[in-house]
């Protein structure tokens, strides 16, 4: 089972990754957020019951926390947290700008153009599915 948190503010773009996520092949828990510091507080949760979260999808532009706060804040509770996630930034538009700040996020993956498409969920499912193994 591959464990993702999304943090998004748009509805629409939350809606369509759970549409794409149940065409998937993989079994999938999603669990997805519209709130930046409630997720906060359930991804802490999360690992205080020492559950890893396989990957993480943040969206970088919402109205209370970007997703570079997101990131900021579960830094500061331990790295732990998101080390052995994958993380992507969500963008409807990537600036120059984000990339250069995510060069000092050695914990993001990439890069992910809303809206997401089948085969890019698919790609990341299969990487986390490979390291899975490997882990075992």
């Amino acid at each position: 089972m591959i464990d993702v948190f999304v943090v998004d503010d748009d509805d629409i773009n939350n809606f369509l990754l759970k549409h794409l996520i149940t065409k998937s092949e993989f079994g999938v828990n999603l669990k997805t957020f519209n709130n930046p510091v409630e997720a906060v507080t359930q991804i802490k949760n999360h690992h205080n019951h020492n559950c890893n979260i396989d990957l993480l999808l943040l969206d970088i532009n919402m109205p209370s926390m970007s997703g570079w706060d997101v990131l900021d804040e579960l830094r500061m509770s331990g790295e732990s947290i998101i080390q052995c996630s994958k993380i992507y930034m969500l963008s409807s538009s990537i600036y120059s700008s984000d990339m250069e700040q995510a060069e000092n996020y050695k914990e993001v993956s990439g890069f992910i153009s809303k809206p997401i498409g089948l085969d890019q969920l698919t790609n990341i499912f299969k990487e986390i599915t490979i390291s899975k193994r490997e882990e075992v």
